[in-house]
């Protein structure tokens, strides 16, 4: 059952970015109009968003950096970072108008350094107030190339319950290589200045109070800085790499020399031995669809869910699969119940997105 930090998150569930403080220097008035122009600018440039099907990254955490900066006492710069936050990217470097992204942050995961600056910033009602929102979320609108290589990205940003649109900057993206474990990986670097209190972060009057110099304690502009490295399975390459005796290498030469239901045996016998993991079953599965093997894959992840209920990265995988099948309305109950369950899954967000751009 859903805590109350989880119900407070599915209210605004479609809303956006990780960033932390938040929006220009300019009013969000004049802040909205300027990026409603931009967008309406570049709608008329068609977007074939079919062509990312399946072409879905996540950002890696682990190797990402999302932090910020803001002065203190009107010259010291306070830094600090979120240590913990999750990401969908849809992305074709060919075509990087059709770029999209969604990204939850865990607001409890920020991190200056000082502990019992951290408790305050997380309980504290003024600053960020967690327990009626715990998170932040990012959804974007619009990437627009630029002529360097860059682009901007025009989205939503929601903390604390409020959503503005901004543009964040990014620079050229790197190059696609490809990491140890054969996936395909590629880093994006962008920045913003957003303003706090427009979220409502304004941590009490002292903070905010003008001093003798005519700076205030804190200032009201954080800049943001987003250097995320972000991963996607290339299951041909890994399967050309599996070791002669590895499970996943087995079932699949079965399957491609003898036939799919002589695979799916070989994995029934196995899971009765308790001999195949979850994962074996979203590798087969991904690689199926790696080889438009669609039905075939279909039915693996279906084997999943009923070896492996419960999980809603089954049903994105089910839901990705219908939408390769062109099944596009069985593909979204399968997203609208992954995100049922985890109403932080940026995978089921990207995709349901996608969805409402094809229904439009």
């Amino acid at each position: 059952m859903d805590n109350p930090s989880v119900l407070n998150l599915k209210k605004t569930l479609w809303i956006n970015l990780a960033t932390l403080l938040i929006v220009s220097c300019t009013t969000p008035s004049e802040q909205n109009s300027s990026t409603s122009r931009a967008l309406a600018e570049t709608e008329d440039k068609e977007v074939d968003y079919r062509s990312i099907i399946g072409k879905d990254f996540f950002i890696d955490d682990q190797h990402s950096y999302l932090g910020f900066k803001i002065k203190y006492f009107g010259f010291s710069p306070v830094r600090g970072r979120f240590d913990s936050f999750d990401g969908t990217l849809m992305y074709d470097p060919e075509n990087i108008s059709s770029l999209s992204v969604s990204i939850f942050v865990d607001v409890s995961s920020i991190n200056t350094g000082n502990k019992r600056r951290d408790n305050d910033l997380i309980s504290y009602d003024g600053w960020f107030g967690v327990a009626d929102y715990p998170m932040m979320t990012f959804m974007s609108k619009r990437a627009i190339p630029k002529s360097d290589g860059g682009f901007d990205l025009i989205g939503e940003i929601t903390a604390k319950g409020i959503t503005l649109i901004d543009t964040i900057s990014f620079e050229k993206p790197t190059a696609l290589s490809e990491d140890y474990a054969k996936n395909f990986q590629v880093d994006f670097s962008g920045r913003i200045t957003l303003n706090r209190k427009h979220f409502g972060i304004h941590g009490g009057d002292f903070w905010s109070s003008v001093m003798e110099n005519g700076l205030t304690q804190l200032s009201d502009e954080v800049e943001i800085e987003l250097d995320m490295h972000c991963r996607r399975g290339n299951y041909q390459a890994r399967y050309e790499n599996y070791d002669s005796l590895d499970v996943n290498k087995i079932v699949l030469d079965r399957i491609r020399n003898e036939s799919f239901e002589s695979g799916v045996q070989l994995m029934d016998s196995l899971n009765s031995k308790n001999a195949i993991s979850i994962g074996k079953f979203s590798s087969v599965g991904n690689t199926l669809n790696q080889w438009s093997m669609y039905e075939e894959a279909k039915a693996i992840f279906k084997k999943k869910q009923k070896f492996f209920p419960g999980r809603p990265t089954t049903l994105n995988q089910l839901g990705i699969t219908d939408i390769l099948l062109g099944n596009y309305a069985s593909g979204r109950k399968n997203f609208e119940k992954a995100f049922e369950m985890d109403s932080a899954n940026p995978r089921a967000s990207e995709y349901l997105r996608f969805l409402d751009r094809m229904d439009n």
